[in-house]
């Protein structure tokens, strides 16, 4: 019996053992995994981006991959903590353009060598483009067919990007232009400008050929593939148009029959492209909407304020000299100059009160005047330039030197006038200095009492203001002695786009060579998790714009706009031109970056490094606060923008919708006071939608970062003459229910008819949610969860650490006549915009302000002001019916169910599946008085477009090495 136990005791030792050595071996797994796309040219020009696995149990595993181009296999390795033949894994494949794939699978041991304990597969799929990408390729091989691009040069002019299409932002359509046009189409070249429209607008997209002295082009109207027909000869439709500048008007007249709202922008762009116009101009005139005086204007004024009124430096300041004054805009909407402005010296109005424009002319003020002050916060003092551009004296001036009439060859006058000479285009007529701290508010309004003090120690006082603005009379009254011009020379650099273009990619190497060296991290092309956020395309070198440096980036790393790799931060031109590259890492909190400048004195670029010695650093929130800026961040961000950086680099890794990420930019940095403008604007789409002949304008009363989102996402700007602003003291902006804590009436909304010359009124309320950031440690983190969760219910998601929901709620809604506007806009004539509309009679109806007789004036929302004699177009030159909204679809988001729209044309082949979005999580309240006019319903339709589809063979049995070597 002994012995029984004996050999008992044996067999489980030796079991024993052998369990032991099996578990001191963990099985490694290794796939091969083979990606193809739809579109077959896509295969050697886009990495697949593998980001996540998964095992059975939904826990993300940690893994390793290298690409091999050579098989166009990814090898990936990872060991799970278990796995079996039956274990089942999920892995997620994405590609900018195309479908995601999320696909299930299992492994197998090797069947020829018994003794490897790991185990492999071999996947191949083949990824189906997104709807938008399609409809992108589709529509630029139609129009290379119809153009031959490489006969001449290509300027694409789309509203592709924050418009819907199919229930998603549309930066895919622009992903599949590019890819299409191969590389003749470019951000960095120019030659792809998006002209800033609101998300429920058509999709339209003109591709434009100039070879030799002509300019065609051809238009693609509300995302069809079939481009509209210009005319038919011999039964043969004709697509094609003149676009140049000297066209008869016969063609002229053609051309707005075809292209409606967009004539004039298309042809002034087109025009002002193919002279040469720098790539920063044209954006901020597809940002304002047209080529214009004004948008030149705006430039020209930008650039005199620097010859005459630089940045004062701090030349102690470690690094870059830092800037002692910053700049403040004060405007007269209605003409285009303040749109340039805002773009070129980044005074938006959301970023602290660096922009603020009513209607002051009846204190003096005109729409062609701008102040701008030159700010000491540290003394206290400042200077005002006044500046103005004075229309009709250049008009006369191109007349006589040019014999010339049309609105078309007058900007071709203005921008070679820019170029000879900026500073002849605009007229300053008042320098003054010694503004003080009390003339400061009085211009720009203080919302609540307050103390500032400056560096000597002295304090004042400050009582809440009303803004005043451009107040003429009270400037004068002032007496201010005469400010001294610098005469600086305006730097006109040499650089060809090919060596802008090599600044760019050697800045993405010397990223790439530095994060190999300090983390082992090769950085991948295509990359999702990496971003380059750069002041490229902005900053200028040496009076060249930077633009052909995001080229090099992407030849390097395939970070683009479309992709939401690369971000392009917001920055005034004067401003140095770096680069960081960020790496989100697998946990989804490390943001491990590097930060490189351009030195313009000996044409280096140069990482900076921290006080560790490392190049590498991280920038998440939860790894950094307030007190290590000083020492280790300081250091490396020296330059410029810190805190734009680490804030937009933050926010990205949430993977917040594109229109959103866009806003960001505009703003120059993420932050909370960003957020209610999406969910404000929302509100308004939602609620408010317009139809034909309507636009909106809108008056913020409380003024603060959300400005800026509902600037970019409603259409709306200074220079359309659409956005104005009146900082009010806050106790003027509490609604009648205030019930303490952050809730105020955050501006009026009006709906304008264009047509009749009514419309309606609308006092927006917004009360801010609350979320739960007591697991927060730092101000930075506590900041990034707020902004994730704004990111969250933006996306139509519930955070769970949302303790109360935001809430949108109207005030009050009236109908209003012209007059009323006009003194809404005006500031209700030193009153509260918000009592004036208040006081209007709730009970008013649209049919009590109509006018008797119908107004005819066919499409009254073209734009006005051409020169006498001439084709239409140039300059706003008042408020309403300038900025082309005539061509709204009316709440009809391209590309949905033909019960609510016309099918977008996108093919036989495409195939997609649509959803209602989940309910927004944050509440609305209607206005319930009787007789507000509050009959719109809801129409706006979202989507959710895609399904993720995984295809191809599966084959088990993946040898080792057969994967990447």
């Amino acid at each position: 019996m002994r012995r029984q136990y004996f050999m008992v005791l044996m067999a489980l030792l030796f079991a024993f053992a052998l369990t032991g050595s099996a578990s001191a071996v963990t099985p490694e797994c290794e796939v091969g995994v083979n990606v193809t796309y739809e579109f077959a040219d896509d295969n050697t020009r886009i990495n697949p981006d593998i980001n996540y696995i998964s095992d059975e149990n939904g826990e993300k595993l940690n893994f390793t991959k290298r690409f091999d181009p050579a098989s166009n296999l990814t090898k990936i390795t990872f060991q799970p903590p278990v796995v079996t033949e039956t274990t089942r894994f999920t892995i997620k494949i994405t590609a900018p353009g195309y479908k995601d794939i999320l696909h299930q699978f299992t492994l197998s041991r090797n069947p020829y060598d018994n003794s490897d304990p790991n185990y492999y597969a071999h996947l191949s799929f083949k990824m189906n483009a997104t709807d938008a990408y399609r409809l992108g390729r589709e529509i630029t091989k139609k129009a290379d067919e119809i153009l031959n691009f490489s006969s001449g040069n290509v300027l694409v002019i789309t509203t592709a990007g924050i418009v819907k299409y199919r229930g998603d932002t549309s930066e895919d359509v622009i992903e599949g232009i590019l890819n299409q046009a191969r590389g003749l189409v470019t951000y960095g070249k120019g030659n792809l400008l998006m002209i800033r429209k609101t998300p429920v607008d058509p999709l339209d997209t003109f591709f434009i050929l100039q070879k030799g002295n002509t300019l065609t082009g051809v238009f693609f109207k509300n995302a069809s593939t079939t481009p509209v027909v210009i005319r038919t000869v011999n039964g043969k439709p004709i697509y094609t148009i003149d676009l140049l500048k000297n066209m008869t008007e016969a063609n002229w007249n053609l051309l707005v029959s075809k292209y409606g709202e967009h004539a004039f922008p298309v042809a002034s762009l087109a025009n002002a492209w193919m002279q040469g116009a720098p790539a920063d101009l044209l954006r901020a005139a597809a940002f304002h909407g047209h080529m214009c005086l004004g948008t030149i204007s705006g430039y020209a004024m930008s650039l005199t304020l620097l010859k005459y009124y630089p940045p004062v430096m701090d030349i102690a300041s470690p690094g870059s000299p830092g800037e002692i004054t910053n700049y403040i805009t004060i405007g007269v909407p209605g003409d285009s100059d303040d749109d340039s402005l805002l773009m070129f010296l980044d005074t938006t109005p959301g970023k602290g009160g660096s922009y603020s424009g009513f209607n002051t002319t009846a204190t003096g003020a005109d729409t062609n005047l701008v102040g701008f002050i030159r700010w000491n916060s540290k003394t206290l003092k400042g200077d005002l330039i006044i500046m103005k551009f004075d229309k009709e004296a250049l008009r006369q001036q191109f007349q006589r030197e040019t014999g010339k009439r049309t609105e078309l060859e007058f900007n071709a006058w203005l921008i070679s006038k820019l170029k000879q000479d900026p500073t002849s285009l605009v007229t300053i007529v008042r320098e003054l200095t010694d503004l003080n701290v009390t003339h400061y508010y009085y211009l720009l309004g203080s919302a609540s009492n307050t103390t500032v003090r400056d560096a000597n120690g002295n304090v004042y006082n400050i009582s809440a203001q009303r803004a005043h603005g451009l107040d003429m009379a009270y400037i004068d009254s002032l007496g201010l002695p005469n400010a001294t011009r610098e005469n600086n020379p305006l730097p006109q650099g040499t650089l060809t786009y090919e060596q802008i273009k090599k600044i760019g990619a050697d800045a993405a190497n010397l990223a790439k060579q530095l994060f190999l060296q300090e983390k082992g991290i090769n950085l991948e092309k295509d990359d999702r998790d990496l971003v380059v956020l750069t002041s490229a395309g902005y900053s200028r070198l040496n009076g060249q714009d930077t633009s052909a440096a995001w080229d090099g980036i992407f030849d390097v790393l395939g970070s683009r706009l479309s992709r939401a790799t690369l971000l392009p931060i917001h920055r005034p031109l004067w401003k140095p031109l770096w680069f960081t590259f960020v790496l989100r890492g697998y946990d989804g909190v490390t943001m491990d970056a590097v930060y490189i400048y351009y030195d313009p004195a000996t044409g280096q670029l140069v990482a900076s490094n921290a006080s560790d010695g490392k190049y590498v650093n991280d920038i998440g929130p939860r790894t950094l606060n307030s007190t290590a800026l000083t020492g280790k961040v300081s250091k490396v961000f020296a330059m410029d923008g810190w805190f734009n950086i680490q804030s937009i680099a933050n926010a990205w890794r949430h993977d917040p919708p594109y229109d959103q990420i866009l806003t960001f930019l505009f703003h120059d940095h993420a932050c909370p006071g960003v957020s209610p403008g999406y969910i404000i604007t929302e509100h308004i789409f939602n609620n408010y939608p317009l139809n034909e002949n309507e636009s909106y304008l809108y008056l913020g009363n409380t003024i603060y970062c959300k400005d800026d989102a509902i600037v970019y996402r409603l259409g709306v700007s200074p220079g359309q003459g659409t956005y104005f602003n009146l900082r009010l003291p806050s106790p003027e902006n509490r609604p009648e229910d205030y019930d303490g804590g952050n809730y105020n009436m955050e501006g009026i909304l009006v709906v304008w008819d264009n047509v009749n010359k009514v419309g309606k009124a609308v006092i927006i309320n917004f009360k801010w949610p609350t979320f739960d950031v007591s697991d927060c440690t730092t101000n930075e983190a506590k900041r990034e969860k707020q902004i994730a969760g704004f990111i969250s219910l933006y996306k139509g998601e519930t955070p769970s650490y949302m303790t109360a929901a935001p809430v949108v709620k109207i005030e009050a809604e009236r109908y209003i006549t012209e007059s009323e506007l006009q003194m809404i806009l005006s500031g209700a004539d030193g009153g509260s915009p918000l009592a004036f509309v208040k006081g209007i009679p709730a009970d008013r109806t649209l049919a009590d302000i109509l006018p008797q007789v119908p107004v005819d004036g066919g499409n009254q929302g073209g734009i006005p002001g051409g020169v006498p004699g001439g084709l239409p177009g140039g300059s706003t030159g008042g408020v309403h019916g300038s900025t082309g909204t005539t061509g709204r679809t009316g709440g009809v988001s391209p590309g949905l169910s033909a019960s609510v729209a016309s099918p977008a044309e996108v093919g036989a082949a495409s195939e997609s599946t649509e959803e209602p979005a989940p309910a927004r999580a944050y509440e609305v309240e209607n206005v319930t008085s009787s007789g507000s006019g509050s009959g719109s319903s809801a129409w706006y339709v979202y989507g959710i477009v895609g399904v993720l589809v995984a295809a191809g063979l599966v084959a088990f049995g993946f040898l080792r090495g057969g994967a990447g070597k």
